[in-house]
């Protein structure tokens, strides 16, 4: 007897109804809806409500309708999936709405009074100006929530040498509430304030744990590796690049390795990876690991400020590793879409920052692209370890291209020698300076970390230096959400017939290559 149903070794590889595209759609409407909403709206609570009362009207509606299954089985996905979408936007919009009542609500300090805190970061520029941002702050007896942003102005040439951070400083200005704005509401800026140079009246080392710790860090990397050095080591192991020089930061975004003096995946990766060999060597179970590794990525955290990148990265991490301990299979993809979600929901306006962006493009092409890249340079090279390097590479640019295009204007021509060349000896030389932190003992391995980082400064300067080394480029705002749906439509998981889905991959690619352009 003759089956209707297909067998699985079908001459067939398409399907006439690509179902699995339309609950993409789905989610990506009404969650992007809801992004523009609280987005566009400035988290204005009113617009908010209206927001709610229309999610909430269409969900009820949609209840006494007779076709009411037939609708949703249209978007291809289930009633479970269904109300799962729109609770997940209420409470996404719930979030956003929180975050800009707690930012409007904040308390007014009227006139002038002392500002005393610790500085976080700093920026000074060689007139005497800049800024930088105070933490654990005081005006005169009462204690300031968030963190204070300090604009100094230039005064007669006077400079601030001395200012570092984990000091604490005391000046005397006006205290101004941060409007609620992604800038300041990732930053944890609450409050503004402008100073000239000689209303500075103090400066002493804060005494709190942390900034022992980063003094310690700083200094014991100083006595062992030249300045320049021990300042680049100390970004990309705490995210603080204030001592960190100018030129030396710009060939270092030009030749693409930029993103290891962001406290990132990365550097969680690097860390969490040395504690769990650690963990292994000391027979401890890979379930008894969470806890710790939880303990240690709070200290971290705290030790980089809890800065949004590194809160980011920790919760991917954490759910990457909960899933794969307890779970038989652990899907790339699920498991940074519920990343997201939680993150969204703590700190939705991470949404709109550049760290959020391109973290989560990254991780999505990873599970896109890796494994065909992959595939094609085991074929064309016969190193591995090579060819893995360059698959990652190509996935990485795939991912952070609109943004390098967007956020930064150039892109790098050099970066495929740079990462595949420095970035083994950079992973290496973090994972030796934090024994030698940990083990003061280690230190004379420092000394080796400081011939290498001084090879590999050299050679970005010089490359940076070339007129080849980058492509001044600029433009494209937010159409490069159109760039990664092409991407998208390229991969095995659309089923479309190639001939559809790559012309319309082409047809957005070049849409969102017009806007660059024009």
């Amino acid at each position: 007897m003759s089956s209707s149903v297909p067998a699985e070794n079908s001459t067939s590889q398409y399907i006439d109804r690509p179902f699995n595209i339309r609950p993409l759609c789905f989610w990506a409407f009404f969650v992007g809806l809801t992004a523009a909403v609280c987005i566009g709206s400035g988290g204005d609570p009113l617009w908010i409500g209206i927001y709610f009362a229309f999610l909430i009207g269409m969900f009820v509606a949609l209840q006494f309708l007779k076709c009411r299954d037939k609708v949703i089985q249209f978007f291809g996905v289930s009633r479970l999936n269904f109300i799962v979408t729109i609770s997940l936007c209420l409470v996404v919009a719930l979030s956003f709405a929180l975050t800009t009542l707690v930012y409007t609500s904040q308390k007014s300090f009227a006139g002038y009074n002392d500002l005393s805190g610790v500085v976080e970061r700093y920026n000074l520029s060689a007139d005497g100006g800049g800024w930088f941002v105070l933490s654990n702050a005081k005006f005169g007896a009462d204690s300031v929530s968030g963190n204070v942003w300090v604009y100094i102005g230039s005064a007669n040439g006077t400079t601030l040498e001395s200012i570092k951070s984990t000091y604490r400083v005391q000046v005397n200005t006006q205290l101004r509430r941060a409007p609620a704005e992604d800038f300041y509401i990732n930053n944890r800026i609450k409050y503004t304030a402008n100073i000239k140079t000689e209303a500075v009246a103090a400066i002493a080392p804060d005494k709190s744990l942390r900034s022992v710790i980063l003094r310690y860090s700083q200094d014991f990397l100083r006595l062992h590796m030249d300045q320049s050095n021990a300042d680049l080591m100390f970004a990309m192991l705490f995210g603080d690049r204030s001592t960190l020089d100018g030129d030396l930061s710009s060939s270092f975004s030009l030749t693409g390795l930029a993103h290891i003096l962001t406290v990132s995946g990365l550097h969680v990766g690097i860390m969490v990876g040395l504690l769990m060999a650690l963990l292994k060597l000391c027979r401890v179970g890979r379930r008894q690991q969470i806890p710790i590794i939880v303990a240690f990525l709070f200290i971290y955290c705290f030790l980089c400020a809890f800065r949004y990148p590194i809160l980011r990265a920790s919760i991917m991490f954490l759910v990457f590793a909960i899933r794969r301990l307890f779970l038989k299979s652990n899907d790339l993809l699920s498991s940074a879409s519920f990343a997201g979600i939680i993150i969204l929901v703590l700190f939705p306006y991470s949404l709109v920052s550049l760290s959020f962006q391109a973290s989560f493009a990254c991780v999505i092409c990873i599970a896109l692209f890796m494994l065909p890249f992959s595939n094609f340079f085991k074929k064309t090279i016969k190193s591995k370890w090579l060819g893995d390097a360059l698959a990652m590479y190509c996935v990485a640019t795939l991912a952070f291209l609109p943004f390098l295009i967007k956020y930064f204007g150039f892109v790098s021509l050099v970066g495929v020698i740079t990462n595949v060349l420095f970035l083994p000896f950079v992973i290496l030389a973090f994972q030796v300076s934090v024994f030698a932190l940990v083990t003061w003992f280690a230190f004379p391995l420092l000394y080796l970390v400081n011939l290498g980082l001084k090879t590999i400064i050299t050679a970005t300067q010089w490359l940076a230096s070339l007129p080849f080394s980058h492509v001044t480029i600029s433009g494209g705002g937010y159409w490069f959400l159109l760039y990664f749906v092409g991407l998208i439509l390229t991969t095995r998981f659309i089923f479309l017939h190639p001939r559809y889905k790559y012309s319309a991959a082409a047809i957005l690619i070049l849409i969102y290559a017009l806007s660059v352009i024009l």
